[in-house]
């Protein structure tokens, strides 16, 4: 132990990491942009990712929306297609924020975001889980804007865009 830290056996701070990401949902900025310029904060959050997925599987089983011959799946699957859909989805928001004036890297984007994304953890309870799970769309205006150095409007029409093509995409889906 070196000052008051306990670390695991890879070195890595896994409390420090909880605690700033507990952080960036009180939306602060000074967390936001230490974990963005943390080169070793990759890891710990592909683990956010990972663990966001495993307790959207096990809210899906509470619910009693996915077979139990599905919980195989759900367990192996979920936690994948998590960190998969995120890591896309990051990206084009990425790519939008760059063509706003956004400064940041994708990698500092990305461990920013997907420390943000610790509030996906409480959809393993499944009503409450959907609910406070909105509270991501603020948080990612508070990053674009802090992370990538966007004005609020910038921020908040990235946003709208995005939720916008996800509406398209989703009513698009339903006809097919």
């Amino acid at each position: 132990m070196r000052g008051g830290k306990r670390k695991g056996s890879t070195g890595l701070d896994y409390k420090g990491y909880l605690i700033k990401g507990l952080r960036i949902l009180r939306l602060d900025g000074t967390a936001a942009l230490e974990v963005a310029k943390d080169e070793k904060a990759f890891l710990p959050g592909v683990m956010v990712l990972v663990i966001g997925g495993v307790a959207a599987g096990a809210g899906m089983l509470m619910t009693g929306a996915v077979a139990v011959k599905d919980v195989t799946f759900l367990i192996l699957a979920m936690p994948f297609l998590n960190v998969v859909s995120y890591a896309l989805f990051m990206f084009v928001f990425h790519l939008i924020a760059r063509l706003f004036g956004g400064k940041a890297t994708f990698g500092e984007y990305f461990r920013a975001v997907s420390f943000g994304s610790i509030i996906t953890w409480t959809q393993v309870v499944p009503l409450f889980g959907m609910v406070a799970s909105l509270w991501s769309i603020p948080v990612n205006i508070f990053i674009l804007e802090k992370v990538h150095g966007l004005r609020r409007i910038e921020a908040v029409a990235i946003m709208s865009l995005m939720m916008l093509a996800a509406l398209a995409m989703l009513r698009y889906m339903h006809y097919i």
